[in-house]
């Protein structure tokens, strides 16, 4: 037999693969240390002596976590992969199962590591001889009935955080949940890190709702039971703070330094490579078809941050026994896979992270990784998925300076400190969502809807947001797209994986299955009209999206159908007047701005790409009206730089190179530093306008890098705050890496110079638009805007503007083509500004007549 390890050996051997960088992470020995009394003299003490226990000791970590419990404490337990923390909170469920009459609530970020750990929650239950029924699951897949069975009769419930939104919170008036948060002893979230950015501070909140529910169930019914907290969670900066943001409530820490678990040891390589595009899947799909044929033995994992570049490696490589595995896919495809990967029928998966936490897959030997994690967090937990038997082995497929280029090196990024996991309470759009589910919820529990709930800590800006939440409140007209999604059912319409994102269920033609859901943000690059959509290695054309009475994308099996490529637009509008300016962080020089700002973005897909050949919308829409754009957009908050100096601006094409390895360079250091999600950054050095009392000016000297969440959740402002540092980092890489520099160390030295000379304040004073007497200040017809139709935003071409009766007085509206043959009507605050292919005019109601805007009128 040969081993997968011995394969890949082989093949490194032969040249076949480039050793930029070996690290070795050594065997630990275990440490040892005693389980309190309680435990092991306790109804726990056959079990424990029989198996994990039989001299009354532990993994030293695993008897001081179990200690502070005893005491009182909640407890954050921060130590590596496959330490045993999911042993201590067990433990401490089981003792309460077997001495006390209380209850756990288990919540699990992904369902796919759920449905792993079920499985030894019900064997634990087994082998202490209580009811098949003390354990459920509750998660989207579990259908109405076994959902109301598990909270009558469990005692232990595995959930998501998703189910508990969309459904658990919403019965919250129901005798049966009031009940079960009575009986609640232990709340216990396991990978607690995973809990960060916009699905982390939705949980933030969702959290808090649930102990304020608790609270008030648990005064109606005069019932007092202690609850404790347990976090678990990878090495993390600060776990404490982190697990005391996510639930209000302070915390005990058990860390690294306390671990006593032992260790395998693995080996670390970064292999040569390309980190992206198809050169990089070619690369990965020759790796694994080689490790398959020229092996007998082990499974392999290798991590692919693309959901459609999985489907295509694991449909390139051609083999029964390696399949793909994300997000979106239908409860069967997503239990198949692991009931084969457990069964150990699989050679090898290829994942996005949706298979980076908490999976036991004892075979797993190998594992690979296209690109640079993301994240030291990420890194730490997909090399935590090999060698949990027997020595493993991880590889990093990336360019040889992939790690120089920014000032690192393989070791330096293993070695460093994990990143933090960042909240962000103080979203505005994330309280509003959440405050109307919990108006919802102290409606149904009979509370006071005044302000929110005491007794539970909430962010101090949350008040605010509460009051414009309530019904008929005068809100900004910023909230009426979230109050819209939300509608009167928020539990559901608001997802925690988004902020004001819609989602899309794929559906085959007639309508009769379902094959998958994706959000707008992914639809727009994966499931666009004309697209050939993989799910499951299968291809299918996408034929329709409809929005009138579901919001669904229709799909049509296609075995002939060719590989496209999505033709991606983006636009923004940035706005430098003192109110689109960020609490005032503005920077000026006599050639250029620094400023923190709010921003309109627009992202669209204008058509598609087979091979050489280009499909776009505007002539496939002639024939097949269900051809059309499709497009997302949102106001969010980003870093603006405009520069006037010659090397940035203008339109030339060493300018415009300029502008975007500047853009680039930015995001990607500032994702790295921060541990930011991929998806939750963007950057633009194109199509960017500058506005200034509704009139544009196209922008050749500025890049933009902001958020591209609804909303924004200032997740660039350390680019302005710490602007100086980020140049000199870019600085010391170039200097490090010379030519494979993010960004040349000429640029960087030109950045550095332009950036002394700024100083806080703003340029110069903003002139005022105001449309004389007499006429108004309109949208020129032919302006191309958007309206919002079933949470979906339309793009319309206005006919032009006419005054209707409304109330007693009148209102000014537009016409505009339906692209149905026939008429419709928009009030003018309902005009979505997208793109850039509107203008704004002077309008006569009287005469009718329209006129430009002239350039002495502020246009700049």
């Amino acid at each position: 037999m040969t081993s997968l390890l011995e394969a890949f050996d082989a093949m490194l051997s032969a040249g076949d693969v480039t050793i930029v960088e070996e690290l070795m992470s050594p065997p630990v020995l275990e440490r040892r240390g005693p389980i309190p009394s309680t435990y092991i003299n306790g109804p726990l003490s056959p079990w424990l002596r029989n198996g994990v226990a039989p001299d009354g000791a532990i993994w030293r970590h695993q008897g001081m976590a179990l200690q502070l419990l005893e005491n009182g404490e909640n407890i954050v337990v921060a130590t590596g992969t496959a330490s045993g923390k999911s042993l201590i909170f067990q433990l401490a469920v089981a003792q309460e199962l077997l001495a006390g009459s209380g209850t756990a609530l288990v919540l699990y970020p992904l369902k796919a590591l759920l449905a792993d750990q079920a499985q030894r929650w019900r064997r634990f239950a087994d082998d202490l001889g209580l009811p098949r029924e003390t354990v459920a699951e509750l998660h989207g897949q579990v259908d109405f009935e076994d959902r109301a069975a598990a909270v009558r009769k469990a005692r232990v419930i595995l959930a998501t955080p998703d189910i508990i939104q969309a459904w658990l919170m919403r019965q919250v008036a129901t005798p049966m949940v009031r009940e079960m948060l009575c009986s609640l002893r232990f709340l216990i979230l396991d990978e607690a890190h995973t809990y960060e950015s916009v699905f982390g501070s939705n949980v933030a909140y969702l959290l808090r709702r649930i102990l304020a529910a608790r609270r008030r169930a648990c005064r109606d019914r005069n019932v007092s039971r202690k609850l404790q907290i347990i976090g678990a969670t990878a090495t993390i900066s600060d776990p404490a703070e982190h697990l005391e943001n996510l639930t209000g409530w302070p915390f005990a820490v058990v860390g690294e330094e306390d671990d006593g678990s032992p260790s395998h040891g693995r080996r670390l390589l970064h292999i040569e490579g390309p980190d992206s595009g198809a050169a990089a899947e070619a690369m990965l799909v020759d790796l694994c078809s080689r490790l398959v044929v020229r092996s007998t033995d082990g499974t392999f994992i290798a991590f692919h941050d693309s959901r459609q570049g999985v489907e295509r490696v694991a449909r390139d490589i051609d083999e029964d026994d390696v399949l793909p595995y994300r997000s979106g896919y239908e409860a069967k495809d997503r239990q198949s896979i692991e009931r084969r990967l457990r069964a150990g029928s699989l050679r090898g998966v290829i994942s996005t992270p949706a298979l980076e936490l908490g999976i036991d897959i004892s075979s797993f030997l190998l594992g690979l990784n296209v690109g640079v994690p993301q994240s030291k967090k990420a890194f730490r937990q997909r090399i935590g998925r090999v060698g949990r038997a027997s020595q493993g082995l991880f590889a990093v497929i990336a360019p040889r300076h992939a790690f120089t280029r920014f000032g690192s090196s393989f070791s330096g990024y293993y070695a460093g400190s994990v990143e933090p996991s960042h909240l962000y309470l103080a979203n505005r759009f994330i309280q509003f969502a959440q405050a109307r589910c919990l108006m919802d919820e102290c409606e149904g529990l009979g509370s006071d809807q005044k302000e929110p709930p005491p007794g539970v800590s909430w962010p101090d800006s949350f008040g605010g947001v509460f009051d414009l939440a309530k019904p008929g409140a005068r809100r900004p007209r910023e909230f009426d797209f979230m109050a819209q999604l939300g509608a009167d059912n928020p539990h559901q319409n608001y997802p925690l994986r988004q902020v004001g994102e819609p989602n899309y269920v794929i559906k085959t033609k007639g309508g009769e299955d379902d094959v998958g859901n994706i959000a707008l943000n992914q639809a727009i690059r994966e499931a666009y009209p004309g697209a050939t959509y993989l799910h499951y290695r299968q291809p299918l054309r996408v034929i329709e999206w409809r929005t009138t009475f579901d919001r669904s994308i229709r799909v049509e099996e296609s075995k002939k159908a060719p590989p496209t490529k999505p033709m991606l637009r983006k636009t923004l509008n940035v706005g430098l007047g003192p109110e689109e300016i960020v609490g005032g962080r503005i920077q000026s020089s006599a050639s250029g701005i620094l400023a923190e700002a709010f921003l309109q973005v627009n992202e669209s897909v204008e058509g598609y790409r087979v091979g050489s050949n280009t499909f776009a919308y505007r002539d496939l829409r002639q024939s097949n009206p269900k051809m059309s754009r499709k497009q997302r957009e949102f106001r969010t908050t980003g870093v603006v730089l405009k520069i006037s100096e010659n090397w940035f601006a203008g339109s030339g094409t060493v300018q415009a190179t300029n502008r975007m390895l500047v853009a680039t360079a930015l995001a990607d250091l500032l994702k790295r530093e921060r541990s930011v999600s991929q998806n939750d950054i963007d950057h633009a050095a194109t199509h960017i306008a500058i506005y200034q009392n509704g009139a544009l000016s196209r922008a050749t000297d500025t890049i933009v890098i902001y958020d591209s969440i609804y909303g924004g959740l200032r997740l660039t402002e350390p680019l302005y705050s710490e602007f100086p540092e980020y140049l000199m980092k870019l600085h010391n890489a170039a200097e490090l890496a010379g030519d494979a520099a993010a960004l040349p160390l000429a640029l960087t030295k030109k950045l550095r110079a332009w950036a002394l000379d700024l100083q806080l304040g703003t340029p110069s004073p903003e002139h005022t638009l105001t449309a004389p007497d007499g006429e108004l200040l309109v949208y020129a017809p032919g302006s191309v805007v958007s309206v919002m139709q079933n949470g979906a935003l339309l793009e319309r071409t206005l006919i032009g503007p006419q005054m209707l009766p409304f109330g007693g007085s009148e209102m000014l509206v537009y016409s505009y083509e339906t692209g149905r043959g026939a008429l419709g009507m928009v009030p003018h605050d309902q005009v979505q500004q997208t793109g850039q292919d509107w203008s704004m005019a002077y309008w006569n109601p009287t005469t009718n007549g329209i006129r430009p805007i002239d350039q002495e009128d502020g246009v700049f």
